[in-house]
């Protein structure tokens, strides 16, 4: 802990994970990670604050002054995990006071000549309530510990407050930032619906790897996982044995957990390994799947079966109170004519069977509304419901079998929580409905169904680099 760097130990024994790694070098001034318990986000957290003091300008005198918020949701878990982090690390030269709101005070000597000056400020908050106590601070950068754990007006009220130390007429912060770590969280959580859904420009979120990888009904290292150096061989192991899988799947297992009110579909489908970090591309050469569920809310989900065997969603198209007529002249066809413009002479739209039958209000079936809109379709050989979704199984089961992209966002956070079975009224057994409930999400799903089902007739080709193709899928096939 002498020097201030060492080759092989980093900054005071500190050595970035792979995503830490990322996390430092990032641009953006709001940056979120999240990750499994014990996977080392307070540390590189703490970490990303002390590589931000070192890099403010020194003033006149050589000093770079600088100024950073800590927070969490109370100051009994302050003082015991993050303080205690800091205090690991740079216990020698802090001097700290746990009078509350705690402060301490880090001066080093740098080694180019330079000292550094910066103050930490240890804050409790978490409800909207506690928005006052944020009034009075101005900060180079904030780190925000257990994010899932403070209601959103808190986030809201802390980017008022960063960035404002040193003063514009001292040269000002540079690179200032709030820095969120977190465990995963419910799909109605508003770090889900920002993460995965508004998306905001600035904002970096990034997912560490799973601790564990389940294989059949057990458990075993995943290979990527971060900061495993720092844990006795059976941490995660010992941690798994009779634990809730619900409570495994969020914190060791680094997955969207589910408000608990139903029994996903898919239990095979894990977050970490079957959805995309990037959009998928449509491969060039393949045939382009469609499926399409009809009805007053018809929806499409836009499939490839890889040279490997990998089934590819790429799109969807989600829509409600829409006519069958619309849906294909103002949704489906226009998507083709633009989006999928290449494989105009090389797509299938696979339909349900009921599509056949005719309405009774104008004596047309739903294939007249795409034979009229010139789209090539066929009809699914089934709509039972078993087949369905066990073609949709066969590839979530299969080894690298399954991606889907980040643009299908129904559909992702349909195999994650909203697409179940929901439980029967007055069940105190977990009893659940045989049919999965009907909802936004569950439309989009039987689109899928029939797209599965019609690729798991097709044969992919076998001399293919399947190292290759993933590389390729993952960045984009034109």
């Amino acid at each position: 802990m002498g020097e201030f760097h060492n080759r092989d130990q980093g900054i005071y024994g500190y050595k970035a994970s792979p995503t830490f790694a990322k996390v430092h070098l990032d641009a953006n001034p709001y940056l979120f990670v999240r990750g499994p318990v014990g996977s080392g986000k307070s540390t590189g957290c703490v970490f990303h604050v002390f590589l931000n003091a070192v890099k403010q300008k020194p003033d006149y005198r050589g000093v770079r002054k600088s100024r950073y918020l800590i927070t969490r949701a109370t100051y009994p878990s302050l003082k015991t995990t993050i303080v205690k982090t800091w205090q690991e690390y740079f216990g020698d030269f802090m001097k700290i006071s746990f009078e509350p709101p705690f402060k301490a005070y880090i001066k080093l000597d740098l080694p180019d000549g330079t000292k550094m000056d910066m103050e930490l400020n240890f804050l409790a908050v978490c409800t909207a309530d506690d928005e006052e106590k944020l009034q009075s601070y101005e900060v180079t950068g904030i780190h925000v510990n257990e994010a899932h754990e403070i209601e959103p007006e808190i986030l809201r009220m802390l980017k008022s407050r960063y960035g404002r130390y040193p003063a514009m007429r001292d040269g000002g912060p540079v690179d200032p930032f709030i820095l969120c770590d977190y465990n995963s969280v419910d799909t109605e959580h508003w770090l889900y619906k920002m993460a995965e859904e508004s998306k905001p420009s600035q904002h970096t979120f990034y997912a560490q790897p799973p601790a564990l990888k389940k294989v059949g009904d057990g458990y075993i290292p995943h290979p990527n996982a971060e900061n495993t150096m720092n844990l006795r061989p059976d941490y995660y192991t010992a941690m798994v044995e009779g634990n809730d899988p619900d409570w495994i799947k969020v914190f060791v297992l680094n997955e969207y957990g589910q408000v608990r009110s139903g029994k996903p579909v898919y239990p095979d489908y894990a977050d970490a390994d079957h959805a995309a970090t990037i959009s998928l591309k449509p491969l060039r050469d393949v045939p382009l799947v469609i499926g399409v569920d009809q009805g007053l809310t018809p929806a499409a989900a836009f499939c490839q079966l890889s040279p490997t065997g990998e089934l590819l969603i790429l799109d969807e198209i989600v829509t409600e109170d829409c006519s069958l007529r619309e849906f294909c002249e103002d949704h489906l066809k226009p998507m083709l004519m633009t989006t999928y413009r290449k494989f105009r002479n090389n797509y299938t739209i696979v339909i349900d069977p009921a599509a056949l039958q005719r309405s009774q209000n104008d004596a047309k079936a739903g294939v007249d509304m795409f034979r009229e809109a010139g789209l090539n379709y066929k009809v699914a050989r089934t709509n039972a419901a078993i087949p369905r979704r066990e073609s949709v199984i066969y590839f979530l089961r299969k080894r690298n079998g399954f991606l889907i992209s980040p643009a299908c966002r129904y559909l992702r956070k349909g195999f994650i929580s909203e697409y179940k079975y929901e439980e029967m009224r007055g069940s105190s057994s977990g009893m659940f409905k045989e049919k999965p409930m009907k909802n936004i999400y569950s439309h989009v799903h039987d689109a899928l169904q029939y797209a599965a089902l019609e690729l798991t007739a097709f044969k992919p080709k076998r001399n293919f680099k399947r190292s290759t193709y993933r590389v390729a899928s993952s960045i984009g096939g034109y």
